[in-house]
């Protein structure tokens, strides 16, 4: 079986374990999930959720890949390479600005995979799925297909 989730992020962490678990409680097998992002800035991460971790993961990122403003306050990334719109192949003018995003995107995956039984996730006590947002706000896609046991 496979479901998508859509969503227009709005933060850095948005909890998806909810939609998750309602689509391994439809599905009622046991098995895995592999949660998935379609996307190169926007990853899955499994951790607790508590907002003073979630801050400490804000200032780490920030600290290790930071955005650039010129004095005007106008966001310029000029740090990456990757923001050098002009010597990348084939990429249109108007391309993101986003060097920043893509470094940080090193820290974290691209899916997870969850054991379930009789369609309820395996999850620690505190364990939670997250999409994880390096980008500002646009929609993302996540492919959740389960495997069965």
């Amino acid at each position: 079986m496979k479901k998508t989730i859509k969503i227009k992020t709005d933060k850095l962490l948005t909890d998806i374990t909810d939609e998750v678990s309602k689509f391994s409680k439809d599905w009622g097998k046991s098995g895995i999930v592999n949660i998935f992002s379609k996307h190169t800035t926007f990853c899955i991460w499994c951790t607790e959720n508590e907002i003073l971790h979630h801050a400490d993961v804000r200032f780490f990122l920030d600290k290790v890949a930071p955005r650039w403003k010129n004095p005007e306050g106008d966001q310029q990334n000029i740090k990456y390479l990757h923001d050098l719109i002009s010597l990348r192949h084939k990429t249109p003018p108007n391309e993101r600005i986003n060097g920043h995003s893509h470094i940080r995107s090193l820290f974290f995956n691209s899916s997870e995979t969850i054991p379930v039984d009789k369609g309820k996730l395996i999850l620690g006590e505190w364990k939670r799925i997250f999409g994880v947002e390096l980008d500002p706000i646009r929609p993302r896609e996540i492919v959740c297909s389960f495997i069965s046991s």
